[in-house]
């Protein structure tokens, strides 16, 4: 009897080993993959409790204010946040104060003179102001007085005539503007 096969040159493997650890292993795995479905399952129930809640919410929205509730969008929140953007850089804009300027008006402004109105000019930084005088020595006074204040020594007179009268005397009317006034 001849014998060509050598039994320990060959690597032995125990398969009832192997079997049992890979069925350890498989049965490990099904018990991690049960978990996780149920845990999706358990996920994907809540996700529907919480979009019939806000559906609930968007009606009583729609019914307390009588208008369709808008659907939200990545788009219509970036529309809506420009605007914001928009609506900021102007309230940043116009944080200049009014009631300074206006006290200020009220300091200078001799007793016969009246403002009929204020446009101010947000591009030029410029104030133009239509008023009436009694008569020019007011009108000059009121120039002499802007003239001298610090904050305000850029006013032109534009344009002077003559309008209707009060106790008989004509009064004149005047537009000045006022560059650099905020």
């Amino acid at each position: 009897m001849e014998f060509r096969i050598n039994l320990a040159s060959r690597v032995y493997l125990d398969r009832r080993s192997a079997r049992r650890w890979l069925l350890l292993l498989s049965g490990l795995l099904a018990l991690v993959l049960t978990s996780s479905l149920l845990y999706l399952y358990r996920n994907i129930e809540q996700l529907q409790v919480v979009d019939r809640r806000l559906a609930e919410i968007d009606s009583r929205l729609v019914a307390q204010r009588g208008q369709t509730a808008i659907a939200y969008t990545p788009a219509s929140f970036a529309r809506v946040m420009g605007e914001v953007e928009a609506a900021n850089q102007l309230i940043a804009a116009d944080q200049f104060r009014w009631t300074a300027l206006l006290g200020r008006l009220e300091e200078l402004l001799p007793a016969d003179v009246a403002i009929f109105s204020l446009q101010p000019n947000y591009r030029d930084r410029s104030l133009q102001i239509t008023a009436v005088a009694r008569d020019t020595a007011a009108l000059t006074a009121l120039l002499d007085a802007l003239l001298a204040s610090p904050d305000m020594q850029q006013a032109f007179l534009l344009n002077q005539a003559t309008s209707a009268q009060f106790d008989s005397k004509p009064l004149v009317q005047f537009s000045i503007v006022i560059r650099e006034a905020f």
